[in-house]
């Protein structure tokens, strides 16, 4: 039966006869673009130095991670931490007073609004601790 023309060849086997495929050879990097990258960064040279350059843009990639700059990983000033802390205490004393003497304190004028008032103060308590570090 003879073989058609259009039959595919096998790939090429690796010295010891395995039967696996040799790995392909990595891609071409191409100097122009990495060179261009290099000039776009802070401090970038027009001079071409492929391993100074892909260590200056590996570099860069990790401080530009998905968590922001690195100033941006500073602990909370302890200020922060005191107000935050402080107004979920508050709101939650203030709740507390408005069930425990019947709407007579902390505020009397407002009724039932003193609900809203406690629970506001422990909301923005709540949202602050989203800034927490």
């Amino acid at each position: 039966m003879p073989e058609s023309r259009n039959r595919r060849k096998k790939p090429a086997r690796r010295p010891g006869g395995s039967g696996r495929t040799a790995p392909s050879a990595a891609p071409p990097v191409d100097e122009e673009l990495v060179r261009l990258a290099a000039e776009g960064l802070p401090g970038g040279s027009t001079a071409f130095d492929p391993d100074a350059t892909a260590a200056a843009v590996a570099q860069e990639l990790t401080e530009r991670s998905r968590h922001g700059s690195p100033e941006s990983h500073a602990p909370t000033p302890t200020w922060y931490k005191v107000i935050m802390l402080g107004l979920l205490v508050v709101g939650l004393l203030w709740l507390i007073v408005y069930y425990l003497f019947q709407g007579a304190y902390p505020v009397p004028g407002i009724g039932t609004w003193n609900i809203g008032v406690g629970l506001a103060l422990m909301m923005v308590g709540l949202v602050m601790t989203t800034r927490w570090r």
